[in-house]
């Protein structure tokens, strides 16, 4: 197999009366020809492995299938049955789409078209191919069509001397093509919402605030990681013995089942808004929002509640943060410092200034950030203070 990875591979049209006319297949040909198209490779194993032994019946050793699909950028899905030697390795799988691609510009728009293909290409041998070596050829079939507007292109491969696809063999081939492709294409769809909903995971886990989707009877559809730490918590939030995500105080438990249940089933014209506050036995409490969402699936959409926990306000600003507030770094200490303390007096001895110094510095950041009393200074920081967890291994994006 490591020689077609080469992409010496030789191809030939199959005239049946001479099997020897030959053209070159490289890897330089086309190389970007798939350079337009998003591209997803399957893997779910289950499905290539049943296709595989389904295939096995009409002596079909690997496949490789593309459906392109309708709409705006042409999305296309690759589909690799057999060719285990290269699954994992996305570079020689790329390659090798590559050279399929080139083998489709030769064929043009015929519907069935007869092949023949060196024994490389399922061979274990290593280097290029020599053209010109005698190497024993198999036997191939390549199938295209439309189908609700899906341009479907399937290329069938026999191998150890099998004899040419037959008539009846290729009508059967084009009446399995399209149900391969749904297949294939319900696979790879599925592997991109997996992926999708991977990346938005890791986006929200970096968020603080705990934010949680849920059912009409407050069933879990997602949770980031600061929702189910604050559930692992039983402050604020617990989960009920059927599941659902409920108030651990009983007394807030049921108003708030009812507003996630109204949000979740309120019609689009009528969407939900509700606050809550939750309380907890050591005098803690946390704002709740309820609002009405949406929770997309492929190309349905549910209707959900999206829950969000509001945790206290930040006033820990980042270096960055004050720097972009033009603050000098002996006033970013002096800020950091009096917005943790309880009194000008406290911010001065921690900075290690005279409390008329103090005085001085906190008149000097009032000006610069435009505004008159403490209290605002605080809030205008808590504000601007983005709501995000440290950032960690466990909250990459697109982990």
């Amino acid at each position: 197999m490591s020689a077609t990875m080469e992409f010496s591979t030789q191809y030939a049209e199959s005239i049946r009366d001479d099997a020897h006319l030959f053209e070159g297949v490289s890897e330089s040909e086309n190389h970007d020809v798939m350079a337009d198209h998003p591209l997803s490779v399957d893997v779910a194993a289950n499905t290539r492995r049943l296709w595989h032994d389904y295939l096995a019946q009409f002596d079909v050793a690997s496949a490789i299938l593309t459906v392109t699909l309708p709409g705006v950028g042409h999305q296309r899905h690759a589909f690799l049955i057999g060719f285990d030697q290269v699954r994992g390795d996305a570079a020689a799988t790329r390659r090798l789409l590559a050279m399929v691609e080139d083998v489709w510009v030769r064929i043009g728009e015929q519907p069935v078209h007869h092949f023949q293909f060196s024994g490389a290409l399922f061979g274990a041998t290593n280097g290029p191919v020599d053209a010109d070596a005698d190497t024993p050829l198999h036997n191939g079939i390549a199938i295209q069509m439309k189908r609700e507007g899906k341009v479907i292109r399937a290329l069938f491969f026999r191998e150890d001397g099998r004899e040419h696809f037959s008539d009846r063999d290729a009508a059967s081939l084009q009446l399995i093509a399209p149900l391969l492709a749904e297949s294939a294409t319900g696979v790879a769809q599925l592997a991109q919402q997996s992926q999708r909903s991977a990346m938005l995971e890791g986006m929200f886990d970096r968020v603080s605030m705990a934010m949680a989707l849920l059912s009409a009877d407050a069933q879990p559809l997602f949770l980031n990681s600061a929702a189910t730490g604050l559930v692992e918590q039983r402050k604020w939030l617990i989960r009920a013995a059927d599941g659902a995500i409920v108030a651990a105080d009983p007394a807030q438990a049921k108003q708030l089942r009812e507003s996630i249940r109204r949000a979740a089933t309120a019609a689009p014209d009528a969407a939900v808004e509700d606050v809550f506050r939750l309380d907890c036995r050591d005098g803690e409490w946390r704002l709740a929002y309820v609002i009405s969402a949406k929770s997309r699936t492929g190309d349905s959409m549910t209707r959900c509640a999206m829950v969000i926990i509001m945790g206290p306000g930040k006033v820990d600003a980042p270096t960055s943060l004050l720097e972009a507030l033009g603050l000098l770094p002996s006033e970013q200490r002096f800020l950091g410092h009096f917005l943790k303390s309880s009194s000008l007096c406290n911010a001065a001895e921690g900075c290690g200034l005279s409390e008329e110094t103090a005085r001085t510095y906190l008149k000097r950041v009032r000006a610069k950030l435009g505004v008159h009393r403490q209290m605002e200074l605080a809030g205008l920081i808590s504000g601007l203070v983005l709501p995000l967890n440290a950032a960690d291994s466990s909250a990459q994006l697109g982990r």
